[in-house]
């Protein structure tokens, strides 16, 4: 199997656009930052009785719902603000338990025939780039409840899903949730009704969609999001092969549409954050990028950043010539204090160009206060000047879409553990900085003695409360101690505590 996949690999000719030699965006037309857009206010807005909340952001409260009554109503919540910054990429999700021309139109009449054609056409009036976001397997619509974004396919086709629902469940409890009669949404378990790739009728539903979406917009690009969501086989059935068959159908989907429309349609790949994990759903990206496929790699959910293995996606890629986008998620998905203040946002961008991105990719980017920040974390130099929290993450890594980091660090008494944080700054020249680390502990604990970098840490502060404490220190030993690239932390505990939290600020 391996030796015909790798003939087949070196036979076919269908290469990437523009594979000009060397690893650069601007070479394949691509956009230094690139904004996922989830298409929500759009979705939304055409089904207020369904989201009468309003439109969700990943932090404060819901947005009201705009009315659309003009193409300023549908712009004003993201597109508009966006195009306010220098970001020139646009990755707009039309697939999600639908396409996006399927929406109902009644509330969304003043958008035309086809509700995404007029914002395109804004977002690229000005030269900006606009990709077609493609969801490759997403279940949101079966996770809320949200009957209403079930596609005429996902309806009609459950034998295909990964764990179809009975002939009974889908008589007494899906079809009343469909047809309006009951509000009760199916006891639906994780990516029970996620698509199989297995099955051909599966993988030829994405190609004919993706097809129609090159068919009826004149798109720089394409986006396929396989973190929405990385279910696409049953269990011990992952079938690499085919996967890299359905890659190389849709390069040439984009292929075809590039001679009609008479330039070039990148394909961009946002994938889990290792090669391995990505390998584990069958996304064999090596070989894709072997066969010269890929425009981009968008690496990782963007949630971890200093525990995030970028430079592995970085190393693979630019082998191939290819370049990578380093991602943030807006979302708060890993607990770290503070996360969302223009300083830990700042430090995490910094860490990301420091393990070597070449671009930025934001997902769920959307509280407006926050996106004139997008100018900043673009421009290098006006970063580095200025005020950052590095921090370190929590959650592992056995969730694909939300890769986290080390933390909570549980400390056996009389057993050294250690920690690794990344910072893009070089503290001995800074003005400042500060260390903050909290403990979960039991009682009158003694804080654990701790080494940076080999160097043991005095003069440290304690603040206690019931079930914790916080340790800080702000010296010249501090900044002799701490490095830029990766700090080592080490900590030696006579009782067991947990390390919960670990943050450095850096003044430049």
């Amino acid at each position: 199997m391996k030796l015909a996949l790798s003939l087949f690999l070196a036979a076919t000719s269908l290469m990437a656009a523009d594979t000009t030699p060397g690893v650069t965006l601007e070479s394949r037309g691509l956009p230094r930052i690139l904004f996922n857009n989830d298409s929500d206010d759009l979705k939304w807005p055409a089904y207020p009785e369904n989201h009468a909340n309003g439109l969700w952001v990943p932090a404060g409260k819901y947005l009201p719902l705009p009315t659309i009554n003009s193409l300023d109503d549908a712009l004003a919540p993201r597109i508009g603000p966006l195009a306010k910054t220098k970001t020139q990429g646009l990755s707009y999700c039309g697939n999600f338990g639908l396409p996006i021309w399927e929406l109902k139109r009644d509330h969304i009449a003043a958008l035309g025939d086809d509700p995404l054609q007029p914002i395109l056409q804004f977002w690229k009036r000005d030269g900006r780039t606009f990709f077609f976001s493609m969801r490759m397997n997403d279940i949101h619509h079966a996770w809320f409840n949200w009957a209403h974004l079930w596609s005429g396919f996902h309806r009609s086709q459950r034998h295909l899903f990964l764990k179809p629902p009975t002939d009974k469940e889908w008589e007494t409890d899906f079809l009343p949730w469909f047809e309006g009669k009951t509000s009760k949404r199916p006891a639906i378990s994780t990516s029970s009704v996620a698509f199989d790739y297995s099955r051909a009728e599966v993988r030829t539903y994405y190609l004919e969609t993706l097809r129609e979406a090159c068919h009826r917009y004149d798109l720089d690009g394409i986006e396929l999001d396989w973190l929405r969501y990385p279910d696409l086989f049953r269990k011990g059935e992952v079938n690499v092969a085919i996967m890299t068959a359905f890659v190389r159908d849709v390069r040439v989907v984009l292929n075809e549409a590039a001679k009609r429309r008479g330039h070039s349609l990148r394909l961009l790949a946002r994938v889990p954050v290792t090669p391995e994990q990505a390998l584990s759903i069958g996304l064999d990206v090596e070989a894709w990028l072997k066969a010269g496929w890929l425009d981009a790699v968008i690496a990782g959910p963007g949630t971890s950043f200093s525990a995030c293995p970028l430079e592995r996606w970085v190393d693979l890629a630019h082998r191939h010539g290819v370049p990578v986008y380093g991602s943030m998620e807006r979302q708060n998905r890993n607990n770290v204090p503070r996360y969302g203040s223009p300083e830990t946002l700042r430090a995490a961008i910094a860490t990301l160009w420091e393990k070597g991105a070449d671009g930025l990719y934001f997902f769920n980017f959307y509280v407006r206060d926050e996106m004139p920040l997008l100018d900043e974390f673009g421009d290098r130099a006006l970063l580095a000047g200025s005020p950052k929290e590095y921090f370190l993450e929590s959650g592992g890594d056995g969730d694909l879409t939300k890769s986290g980091g080390p933390l909570p660090l549980a400390l056996e008494p009389g057993t050294p553990a250690t920690v690794h944080l990344v910072i893009a700054d070089d503290p001995a020249k800074a003005k400042e900085a500060s260390l903050e680390i909290l403990f979960k502990s039991e009682g009158e604990t003694k804080a654990p003695a701790i080494t940076l970098n080999g160097q043991p840490l005095k003069e440290r502060k304690s603040t206690r409360a019931k079930a914790s404490f916080t340790l800080t220190l702000s010296s010249a030993a501090l900044k002799s101690a701490l490095k830029r690239g990766t700090n080592d932390f080490t900590f030696t505990s006579a009782a067991s505590v947990t390390v919960t939290s670990l943050s450095v600020r850096v003044v430049p």
